[in-house]
């Protein structure tokens, strides 16, 4: 049987479910394969390969859900069947990527991800074939992190993207511009929600290595868990939530349950700008939430006064003195840093050090 932790994007959801024996549905095990960030589109087909010779069949999709991915019946009434043909897909897309043939209609560029970065590098040469594209992108750069190729049919809205590693292992598509019934094919996972187990709690410092909206690869925005979209009426309660509330998200979770897909996978809390701005947000793909282990430091120190404040370890009084102080505290190292360009006799002279 395979090990689904292993395609966790998050190692301490992975050690969670490790520690509480949770097994996935043959449907679960299926989506937690497709949303792996960093297995091999390899890796991934085998995976499902796998799972179905080892899991017996089961629908697919039911209910609502079912009628928005507009399947035709034989793919939504068998994960089998869904998933011979998702990869039947994957794998056109990849022939259609590298055909040769079609080299005077389309044309390809690509974009880069190095280590530290916060957004992709555009470059700005557009090539005939995919391999010359792909010979420029790779670099032999330990910090060169990911490559996207992206064909570009001319005159037209059909496009590939390629998510690829630094050495070129290919991990996942993206693709505009399809027929109808691929597309429907192609978004079909993307219909999904479910209400996985997390160990997080209210008040914890999570971080994702995406931005807080999940899109961008160079997030790592730490913030504040308030709440999570798979809390129901126990979970509520026991993070300090009032009956109410508590009624409230158990009535939301059984809507979400029938018919949300994965862009309702959130997590809600206190996000902040480097200036110590803070606001109430949500993320989204909580599965890629870990626990945020540095100290923080200058003006993230205010996640920790919150995070206090959310856990019931501080009252509203200390927050705000607190929160006031940090800022303060934020704006004279700034100002501190205006005055580099003294020496330090004149600084001394001046009473400044």
């Amino acid at each position: 049987m395979i090990d689904i932790t292993k395609f966790l994007n998050s190692k301490d959801i992975a050690g969670h479910w490790n520690k509480i024996g949770f097994m996935c549905t043959p449907v679960q095990a299926a989506y937690i394969i497709y949303k792996s960030r960093e297995k091999s589109l390899k890796e991934k087909h085998a995976a499902w390969k796998e799972l179905m010779e080892t899991t017996p069949d089961c629908p697919f999709a039911e209910g609502l859900r079912k009628e928005r991915m507009g399947l035709p019946e034989p793919l939504s009434s068998s994960l089998h069947a869904f998933l011979r043909a998702y990869m039947a897909l994957e794998e056109r897309l990849y022939g259609d990527l590298i055909d040769r043939g079609d080299h005077a209609c389309a044309v390809y560029f690509y974009r880069t991800y190095y280590k530290g970065d916060r957004d992709w590098h555009e470059d700005r040469r557009i090539f005939r074939m995919h391999d010359d594209c792909l010979r420029a992108a790779k670099e032999d750069d330990p910090d060169l992190l990911y490559i996207k190729i992206i064909k570009q049919w001319i005159d037209s809205e059909e496009r590939i993207d390629a998510l690829m590693r630094g050495d070129g292992t290919l991990l996942s598509f993206d693709a505009e511009g399809l027929p109808e019934a691929d597309s429907d094919l192609f978004e079909a996972f993307n219909w999904m929600w479910f209400d996985f187990p997390t160990p997080f709690q209210r008040g914890d410092i999570v971080v994702s290595p995406h931005s807080f909206l999940g899109y961008q690869v160079g997030g790592e925005e730490p913030f504040v868990l308030t709440s999570l979209s798979s809390w129901g009426e126990g979970e509520m309660l026991q993070n300090g939530y009032d009956a109410k509330e508590a009624e409230y998200a158990e009535k939301r979770l059984s809507r979400q349950r029938k018919n949300a897909d994965g862009t309702d996978m959130t997590a809600h809390g206190y996000f902040q700008l480097e200036d110590g701005t803070v606001w109430a947000e949500c993320m989204h793909d909580h599965l890629d939430l870990e626990y945020y282990r540095e100290e923080p430091t200058g003006t993230r120190r205010i996640l920790k006064l919150f995070s206090a404040f959310e856990k019931g370890e501080i009252d509203a009084e200390l927050l705000a003195k607190g929160y006031h102080i940090l800022l303060v505290e934020a704006e004279l190292e700034r100002k501190k840093e205006a005055l580099d360009c003294f020496l330090d006799e004149t600084l001394k002279k001046a009473g400044l050090k």
